[in-house]
């Protein structure tokens, strides 16, 4: 069984894979990447049995097109921030450090990565209520990950680690179960999204093969979402 998976669910989904070849010596191979990318190589021919993403925009697309045979929701995330421990500490309110006009902010691609259109949503909401604030942080926002053409992260790292490290960003908005690493990275701290503006991404599967059923549905088994759970998603 071959799987394609969104980049974010490397680590649970790793763990996840283990436990179950142990238990069933059934072989699976992953590639990781981000959903959008992933999805268009399916598209485009790419073998794929089953395909995890980040959205459910690209399961749909699948399921539209005849692809896929179901798709369903199994996970979920939020968005958060990372920036400097110094930049935290002058700026503990969200909205006042993205509305500091000398600091860049890094993001991932839109289309490509649901990363990125998750930020675009966010981005929206602000504007509801701030919106010469959203314009302001709208014109300082780099993507810089996740694209066609954006330069890959480095293997071991996180984006935001690589990016703020290099000095390519002061601030990065990346999935919120990521900061449970940032955590243990000294140069690195975390700044919440407040509930009423932090974006709910909800994690499809889609099912492109029958031979992929067996490990769908331990994927939803609760060993399998304790995993998830225990790296930082969120529980629907």
């Amino acid at each position: 069984m071959h799987i394609m998976a969104a980049g974010s669910l490397r680590g649970a989904l790793s763990t996840i894979i283990g436990n179950f070849i142990n238990s069933y010596d059934y072989p699976i191979t992953c590639e990781f990447g981000p959903a959008g990318l992933l999805s268009q190589k399916v598209i485009n021919g790419a073998v794929c049995d089953l395909f995890l993403s980040a959205d459910k925009s690209h399961p749909m697309s699948m399921l539209e097109l005849g692809m896929a045979q179901v798709i369903q929701p199994f996970i979920g995330n939020q968005l958060g921030i990372t920036t400097t421990p110094q930049l935290a500490r002058q700026y503990p309110n969200w909205l006042q450090l993205l509305g500091s006009s000398e600091l860049i902010i890094g993001t991932s691609t839109p289309k490509d990565d649901p990363c990125g259109d998750y930020v675009v949503q966010l981005y929206k909401k602000i504007n509801q209520d701030y919106p010469q604030l959203a314009e302001n942080i709208n014109l300082r926002t780099r993507q810089l990950v996740g694209g066609k053409t954006t330069a890959s992260i480095p293997a071991g790292l996180l984006a935001s680690e690589w990016l703020i490290n290099t000095k390519q960003a002061d601030i990065f908005i990346g999935y919120h179960h990521y900061h449970k690493k940032i955590a243990q990275i000294s140069q690195l701290a975390t700044v919440v999204i407040p509930d009423e503006y932090n974006i709910n991404a909800i994690y499809y599967m889609a099912q492109l093969n029958s031979s992929a059923e067996i490990f769908a549905l331990y994927l939803m088994q609760p060993e399998s979402r304790g995993i998830f759970i225990e790296n930082g998603f969120i529980p629907l």
